[in-house]
């Protein structure tokens, strides 16, 4: 009988074995990111920024505009404040609750990745590619930062996902999803205007296009929905994003296709392999060698469903590189974070044609490799830590000014002027 209970207890253990495995990976990735967070990563612009008008909203007063793109400064939407309400109004307005919102977001992306991974590539997969994204270097600083851009990972790839769906299983029903989800993105960064263009490309390969067609006009809505705060701030101020828009072009648009400048500009659509992989500057054209045998070798797929999975892959990176080539203003390597997950993609794929040979020693090499690229993306987050900055040093800094009586004046960015306000003047 014992012998049977024992059985029965590991046996639900295996049943679930890989849910187990990504719920490690998730905290994990989580504590590699959050761990005594308020002393180690201080707030910005952009979080100074947030917390001024989340106090205005608890405030009382309606925004309907949302956070400036740093060139060209028309807004996106409004949600990420609405968002932080809660976490303020019940920390008493301390902008360290805006942790909280951010670990939220990231559980979201975690779960996402896992999703679609595990549902495209299979379980493996999936938790090897959960695991890159719980450990690279890149993806634990930048998703540190409570800001707008933090859900943009799991949206992007839920839409990818989406249009998958879409072609190659003619699942229609995710085009008012994909909808959604793309008005959702007008709230996160101003790189929905590429995943615009790849929809719209994507879909000449969907079999009913009628049907896709009128889905998707019925659909509309869905994002024109998300749009309706700015619209309201555009009909009540002169400052529009309509007249931002056309200063923008005017600044920075360069109106014909120059083959030298985007040659140029695709390092821009390919800067998430530079950044997810840490290649030296010295080593940029490194980067290319993914991506160019991935294109090589999908030229020779045989799978139908494969081969369209790499030539949407293919898509996410041309579009905003044929974009970017009409563009003359400055990059960041963030503005591509839509793409860090299909970078890992591409690698899944390239890494599971090695496995196929069937040669015994490739999976150890593999296995070797990766656990001394994880080891070196990781190391510095688990020896010598400097627990003594931060917010908390921020807090600190003002606290002493108070004490002092060394007023802080207002400035919109500067985190130390909104703990002045609300610690002095709020009370």
């Amino acid at each position: 009988m014992k012998t049977k209970q024992k059985k029965s207890k590991w046996g639900f253990f295996l049943k679930y074995k890989y849910l187990f495995a990504f719920v490690f990976i998730l905290f994990l990735g989580l504590y590699l990111r959050f761990y005594k967070i308020e002393q180690i990563q201080s707030f910005g612009w952009d979080q100074a920024r947030d917390a001024w008008l989340v106090r205005d909203i608890i405030n009382g007063k309606i925004v309907l505009n949302g956070p400036r793109t740093g060139v060209g400064h028309f807004h996106l939407g409004p949600l990420w404040y609405y968002l932080l309400v809660p976490f303020y109004y019940f920390s008493n307005m301390d902008p360290a609750s805006a942790n909280y919102l951010n670990i939220l977001v990231n559980i979201f992306n975690f779960i996402a990745v896992y999703y679609v991974t595990k549902k495209i590539y299979g379980e493996k997969n999936a938790l090897f590619a959960t695991l890159l994204f719980a450990t690279n270097k890149y993806l634990i600083e930048i998703n540190r930062v409570s800001w707008n851009v933090s859900p943009v990972i799991g949206v992007a790839i839920l839409i990818f996902y989406g249009i998958l769906k879409i072609i190659n299983n003619e699942n229609y029903q995710w085009i008012p999803i994909i909808f959604f989800l793309l008005g959702l993105f007008i709230h996160l960064h101003f790189t929905f205007v590429f995943i615009v263009p790849i929809i719209l490309i994507s879909f000449l390969f969907t079999k009913n296009k009628k049907r896709t067609l009128f889905l998707s006009l019925i659909s509309l809505p869905l994002i024109l929905l998300w749009y309706i705060p700015n619209f309201l701030y555009d009909i009540q101020s002169k400052n529009t994003n309509v007249g931002l828009f056309n200063n923008f072009l005017k600044d920075y648009f360069i109106n014909a296709f120059h083959l030298r400048f985007f040659l140029y500009r695709i390092n821009d659509g390919f800067i998430q392999y530079q950044a997810l992989f840490q290649l030296p500057k010295t080593i940029l054209l490194f980067k290319f060698i993914i991506p160019s045998i991935f294109v090589l070798i999908s030229f020779f797929e045989k799978n139908n469903k494969v081969r369209i999975l790499n030539l949407l892959l293919i898509l996410w990176f041309i579009v905003p590189s044929i974009g970017y080539s009409f563009y003359g203003g400055a990059t960041s390597e963030y503005y591509m974070l839509m793409n860090s997950i299909l970078v890992f993609y591409t690698v899944i794929y390239l890494q599971n044609k090695l496995l196929n040979f069937k040669i015994k020693i490739i999976p150890y090499i593999l296995i070797i490799f990766w656990i001394i690229f994880i080891f070196f993306q990781t190391r510095s987050f688990w020896i010598n830590r400097d627990y003594s900055g931060g917010l908390m040093k921020q807090k600190k800094s003002v606290l002493q000014r108070i004490k002092d009586n060394n007023k802080i004046g207002y400035n919109e960015g500067v985190i130390d002027s909104y703990l002045w306000q609300i610690w002095v003047e709020d009370r």
